[in-house]
């Protein structure tokens, strides 16, 4: 017998013993849905039988139709992806090919170029550039002594880069003011020693002594010749000098060498003694080294 599913119109052959008299429940296996089929009549005739049969061939057919047209879609679509993944490896290696293209093209045209007369000259004239440049920073390095001589308002720039330079070749040490009273009068006496730094003898220029006040201005200033004539590295004179009512608002006190520079070379400074004492006292305050 036929039975068919009210739900998909799915046809099954079931004989008339499983359906019973009575009728029972049934599940299409198709659509997954149940309905109560009635009890059957009598046995399906040999034409049900064979349409039956034809049914479902033709339902096998439309089946492996549709199975072949999937499978058809599937790999239709896993050629066009493959093709795609192609397509971009192939414009990432042609990316690559055309940077190392252009990259070989820039060294070329620079090479070229470089070998141009105006890229040569230009290439010669940077060099000699830079070992002038390197002539002149090692000259005014070791040559500083020099430098200063010929233009003592170098030592200045020297000083600001805290290359030191002492064109005279000698320096002073100890230095030391003292303020005192003598015959009811103040008198101001700086002493210092004079230092001998070069290993043949220099002659020993007159000493400038300079007082200033508390903003570094210059208020009075003279000049003493010292006893000695000569003096060569680790020698020593002693440097006396005094002044008699100085200027009150003195402050400091400043030692340097004049030796014909058109700007006296400052060599050592200390603050001037504030309060005078009586002869033979000692008010002498230690000095500041420069």
């Amino acid at each position: 017998m036929i039975i068919t599913c009210p739900h998909c119109q799915t046809k099954y052959q079931v004989t008339y013993e499983a359906i019973g008299s009575a009728g029972r429940k049934v599940q299409c296996a198709h659509c997954r849905r149940d309905w109560q089929q009635q009890p059957l009549e009598e046995e399906a005739t040999p034409e049900q039988k064979q349409a039956f049969v034809t049914i479902e061939e033709d339902g096998l057919d439309e089946a492996m139709s549709a199975e072949e047209r999937a499978v058809a879609a599937e790999a239709a679509q896993r050629l066009e992806l493959e093709r795609q993944a192609e397509a971009l490896s192939t414009a990432k290696v042609d990316a690559a090919i055309l940077r190392r293209r252009q990259r070989a093209f820039a060294r070329r045209q620079t090479a070229m170029a470089a070998d141009l007369p105006l890229a040569r000259l230009r290439r010669t004239l940077r060099i000699a550039g830079f070992v002038l440049l390197g002539a002149i920073l090692l000259t005014a390095y070791f040559g500083r002594v020099q430098v200063v001589e010929r233009f003592p308002a170098m030592a200045g720039v020297y000083g600001a880069v805290g290359l030191g330079v002492n064109v005279v070749g000698l320096d002073f040490s100890n230095v030391s003011s003292l303020r005192t009273l003598r015959d009811g009068k103040e008198v101001l006496v700086v002493s210092a020693q004079i230092v001998g730094k070069m290993p043949e003898p220099v002659t020993v220029p007159p000493v400038v002594v300079t007082l200033v006040d508390e903003q570094g201005n210059g208020i009075y200033e003279w000049s003493v010749t010292p006893s000695v004539r000569d003096l060569m590295a680790g020698e020593r004179a002693t440097f006396d000098t005094q002044l008699t009512l100085p200027p009150g608002e003195a402050a400091r006190v400043r030692l340097s060498f004049a030796g014909g520079q058109s700007t006296p070379i400052v060599a050592a400074e200390t603050r001037a003694a504030e309060k005078p004492a009586a002869a033979g006292s000692d008010n002498s305050i230690l000095p500041e080294q420069h």
